[in-house]
């Protein structure tokens, strides 16, 4: 017979649960911000194709979906691979530039928090 594998304490256990969740709410607010400044810069992209104006900018949008769904199968694919690369290059210069919202995260959740001290 195997012997048993050492338990952690509870405390131990609820600690290391509680910087996992922590490290994953952080991670997952920087992807969601990553993300949508990505697409942001999209928007952004179009909205100076329409010299800054509402109506320039819906014309082009409308000009894009036109030549988009008249274009054959393989134009599409080669614009859906462009737009997947031109999106990583995006994210990658978004996510270089956000580096450091990230901070430290072998510093998760501190359970020896002066914060629990309220008034000090």
């Amino acid at each position: 017979m195997m012997p048993a594998a050492p338990s952690l304490p509870p405390a131990l256990s609820r600690t290391r649960l509680a910087d996992a969740c922590y490290l994953a709410l952080r991670l997952s607010g920087w992807l969601a911000v990553t993300l949508g400044c990505v697409a942001a810069l999209w928007l952004l992209f179009f909205v100076a194709l329409g010299n800054f104006s509402f109506s320039g900018t819906v014309l082009q949008l409308d000009n894009f979906a036109s030549r988009y769904v008249a274009a054959t199968s393989a134009r599409r694919g080669r614009f859906r691979l462009l737009f997947w690369l031109a999106s990583a290059a995006l994210f990658a210069g978004v996510g270089f530039f956000r580096r450091h919202s990230l901070g430290d995260l072998r510093l998760a959740a501190n359970p020896n928090s002066e914060e629990r001290d309220h008034g000090r």
